[in-house]
């Protein structure tokens, strides 16, 4: 059973990732977050010019058509951070998708190795009626990247693609994206396959969908004995969201509902920590705004106290977290920010990236 009663953590350190003044920076769980060792971790996020003066200058179709995608990294465990490295430039991308030359993947990676990394992402943005999903591959802990190519549609209609993926024992990468299905109004998530370390892709199932709202950004984990869990945040409002758990144990081909995370929460990541535990961070997109997480004991079956990591939020536009565990048990999580008192204020203050260094 869920614990309802909130736990205010004192024993945190809030960090600024990347933070301009005459920036929009948002949302990490669309872009990427890796962790290279203990102390290197890399985190993208979307980047676009914006001058705070008017509400449509802060409008997230905006962000998604114009963006540019930037990565920051830390090779001291969270505690400093470089200036932003563009790696996709995502209007300058859609043309040459859509009017270059077809490129092919010839060459994988070993997403095995830590320094290997998959970036995934939509063109010409995740809301467009015939958004294409596209992967692109680093062998060199995202310093360079691949061409990017783009995904088979397998008779779907439309994708929101992200980075959120794991290989199964026998080599297989699965990736976890977002469809439009042909016969609902309703996205749900489905699950790609390459078998040739991210060369070529394939659809392999659709996950439990809905009939009545969303259920997009699934999260997914791998235990030791093959058992993949996946979050996915059911949307059917933008005052309403929570963060449901499925389970497969036939390699992601067939799914089953386990449990529920919350009672309100946004975009759900999952971390699997050392000790077998399961961290689950989310936005947390009502007064008082900020980010939460609950923690599994039991492999996802129950969870247990929300943990509120911050509540100084501005406004709900914050959140899409994703986690990773530091040396001595320690948590980064990673988000979009806006605070309550900033000084620029536009439905919130300044969008920044920010984070949260949690010992449990």
């Amino acid at each position: 059973m869920n614990h309802n009663k909130s736990i205010v953590l004192n024993n945190v350190q809030h960090i600024v990732l990347y933070r301009n003044n005459f920036e929009f920076s948002s949302w990490p769980f669309n872009a990427g977050m890796w962790k290279v060792s203990d102390d290197e971790i890399v985190v993208g996020f979307m980047n676009i010019a914006c001058n705070y003066q008017h509400a449509g200058t802060i409008h997230h179709d905006r962000v998604e058509m114009f963006s540019n995608i930037m990565v920051v990294r830390t090779t001291d465990g969270g505690q400093t951070w470089t200036e932003p490295q563009r790696i996709v430039n995502n209007v300058r991308l859609y043309d040459q998708l859509r009017y270059g030359p077809v490129h092919e993947i010839t060459e994988g990676v070993d997403l095995i190795n830590p320094r290997s990394l998959l970036l995934c992402w939509s063109t010409p943005d995740s809301a467009a009626a015939d958004a294409k999903a596209w992967v692109s591959l680093s062998s060199d802990a995202g310093h360079t990247w691949g061409e990017a190519v783009v995904l088979p549609s397998c008779g779907i209609p439309r994708f929101q693609g992200r980075p959120s993926y794991l290989v199964r024992p026998d080599g297989t990468i699965l990736l976890f994206l977002t469809a439009k299905p042909k016969t609902s109004p309703y996205d749900r998530p489905v699950v790609y396959a390459s078998f040739d370390q991210g060369c070529n892709w394939t659809l392999v199932s659709m996950m439990p969908g809905s009939q009545e709202y969303r259920m997009i950004c699934p999260s997914p984990v791998l235990f030791d004995d093959g058992r993949i869990l996946a979050a996915i945040r059911c949307k059917p409002s933008m005052e309403s969201a929570w963060g449901e758990v499925y389970a497969s144990d036939d390699g992601g081909r067939t799914w089953s509902y386990l449990s529920r995370i919350n009672d309100h929460g946004d975009t759900v990541h999952l971390t699997l920590m050392r000790d077998g535990r399961l961290f689950a961070v989310y936005g947390y997109r009502r007064p008082p705004y900020g980010i939460r997480a609950r923690i599994s004991e039991d492999r996802g079956l129950t969870w247990g106290p929300e943990l509120i990591l911050r509540d100084d939020g501005g406004s709900r536009d914050l959140g899409y977290p994703r986690a990773v565990e530091l040396s001595g048990g320690r948590m980064l999580a990673a988000y979009y920010m806006n605070d309550r008192n900033d000084a620029i204020q536009q439905n919130g203050g300044v969008r920044y990236i920010a984070g949260t260094i949690l010992e449990l």
